[in-house]
């Protein structure tokens, strides 16, 4: 399954450090489930308190949930994930709120954050698994925390993690240069109240000429820059390629007033107007057929390479609670296991395996109602072996191993974005409808045959990696024994790992993780008299 691609510039410019985010990560949700649960007492309390005097109230559980939420604001900058971290900081001050206010926060408010929180947990494991997801999709939860907390600017691009500069981009279709007067003046002020009110096609249009036109005869890069990137925006909009919404409305109305603030002899532009163009620039992805010179222009120089945009409106983060899917995975891996057990003739776990595949049913009703046909084909698969009274035969037993691996690998790896899940999930639904109608089982679809590859994958690597972990850790004490008691003993061991070690990751075709172990196993030699005095520092920074 694949997520929506990221705004180009985005996880491209700014390419975090994922070793340290595996680190932080289970800390980092403690302390959003531990503010979220505050949040959810105070709320209780003030209910059970209701009509008594909230200011008296104890607003201890919400100084809790504000420094929760601290605390997680440092593990994100520390990092280096700035725009996440930019969230969690809307959320800490709404807390903060809270403290101040108390009568502010209520069930809903409470409920904002924890969606929030859900949906950032979900964004971070999909940077972990390297799914690319887009930083701006977060922007639903964003905007929900923001309004609560009454903030001034609510905008998407807030949430776009391209590294701002200015560029001069160059338009391959020259236009006359166009000074500021008064007769365009009167134009740009008809021409960007339709947009504004209708979308307006020629309007827009004209608009993107005009500025086209400015831009020519700027001498300064920072307005030149600007008229560009705003005849691009026009462009798009023109093309429909921009959703009209308040926030393209707004950005249209604030391009007028920076055009009468320039006319009036003002010098300055906007850096946080452009940067929202060039948003929305970055959103605009023109096809071949569209006639659109300035917004590929200046999509090329700011190296936007995204075939799709992102959808900020439609929640694609959080859907989920995370217990319900800790609950759907314990309850799916119960069922493998119980019906591998049935499937082999163990007869006595009959009742057993239908109890666990009707918990299985509910939660795939509860987390994704759209496979809810395949609920039912695995209920009345269950149905028809607990009135056999005998194991199910094979077709059967192997469509539904299919279908539970499909589940285990789907809710292991669920990917928010993805439409493949309710069509796949029909798909199975058929073939085990059609063994239980008597026929027998079709050869495995394309998809099934790579998802059994990639299980199989999955387990051996997460077998190198227990081993790896196990020995990182044998290596780690030796050379502490070795700092604390100069034993060289230790070192002959470590040498002894390392060689291990080496030869696992060349086995897997890591050539150049392998040298690397390799030169230091070379340090760590017996043979070799001198220890250099950092290794310390090597190895923690090799190890994280």
């Amino acid at each position: 399954m694949h997520s929506e691609a990221a705004l180009s510039g985005e996880n491209l410019v700014v390419d975090p450090d994922l070793g340290p985010l595996a680190w932080v990560l289970d800390e980092l949700r403690k302390s959003l489930d531990g503010a979220t649960k505050a949040l959810k007492r105070f709320v209780r309390d003030a209910e059970l308190s209701r009509g008594s005097d909230l200011a008296a109230l104890d607003a201890s559980q919400l100084r809790i949930a504000r420094q929760q939420l601290h605390q997680a604001v440092g593990a994100l900058e520390m990092v280096g994930l700035e725009v996440p971290a930019k969230m969690l900081r809307a959320m800490e001050a709404l807390a903060q709120k809270f403290v101040q206010r108390p009568e502010s926060c209520s069930d809903d408010a409470a409920m904002k954050i924890e969606l929030a929180s859900f949906a950032l947990t979900d964004y971070l494991e999909g940077l972990l698994k390297e799914k690319s997801p887009s930083s701006v999709a977060l922007f639903p939860q964003y905007r929900d925390v923001l309004e609560i907390l009454g903030s001034d600017r609510v905008h998407p691009a807030d949430l776009w993690a391209h590294e701002w500069r200015w560029i001069d981009v160059s338009v391959p279709d020259p236009v006359s240069p166009l000074a500021y007067d008064a007769a365009v003046r009167a134009r740009m002020d008809g021409y960007v109240l339709r947009v504004v009110k209708s979308a307006d096609v020629p309007s827009a249009l004209a608009v993107a000429d005009i500025a086209l036109g400015f831009a020519a005869a700027q001498s300064h890069l920072h307005t030149r820059v600007f008229w560009t990137v705003a005849s691009a925006y026009f462009e798009a909009v023109a093309l429909g390629l921009c959703p009209a919404d308040v926030y393209t409305k707004r950005a249209t109305s604030r391009v007028l007033l920076q055009y009468r603030s320039l006319a009036a002899g003002e010098a300055d532009v906007s850096d946080q107007l452009v940067q929202d163009l060039l948003f929305f620039c970055a959103q605009a992805v023109p096809s071949a057929t569209h006639h659109a010179p300035a917004l590929r222009a200046v999509r090329q120089a700011y190296g936007f390479t995204n075939k799709v945009a992102v959808d900020y409106v439609k929640p694609q983060f959080g859907r989920f609670d995370p217990a319900l899917l800790a609950q759907a995975r314990k309850r799916i891996s119960a069922a493998t296991e119980t019906w591998s057990a049935l499937s082999g003739g163990d007869t006595h776990r009959i009742k057993v395996t239908v109890d666990q595949f009707s918990l299985v049913s509910d939660s795939i009703m509860k987390l994704h109602p759209d496979s809810r046909e395949l609920a039912r084909a695995l209920t009345s698969a269950m149905d028809s072996v607990a009135r056999s009274g005998l194991a199910p035969e094979p077709s059967l037993a192997m469509e539904v191993a299919t279908a539970v691996l499909y589940l285990e690998a789907a809710y292991d790896d669920l990917d928010p974005t993805s439409t493949q899940m309710g069509e796949r999930s029909h798909r199975l639904a058929q073939r085990l409808d059609h063994v239980l109608a008597g026929g027998q089982s079709e050869p495995l679809d394309v998809w099934m045959e790579e998802l059994y590859r990639r299980v199989s994958d999955r387990q051996i690597m997460g077998s190198v990696v227990d081993e790896l972990r196990a020995t990182l850790g044998e290596v780690e004490g030796s050379l502490d024994a070795f700092f604390c008691q100069g034993n060289w003993r230790k070192c002959v061991a470590c040498s002894r790992y390392l060689d291990w070690i080496r030869r696992l990751w060349l086995h897997c075709a890591c050539a150049t993780v392998s040298l690397s172990v390799w030169s230091m196993r070379l340090i760590l030699h017996p043979r070799r008299q001198v220890f250099l005095k950092n290794w310390a520092t090597v190895w923690e920074r090799w190890v994280s």
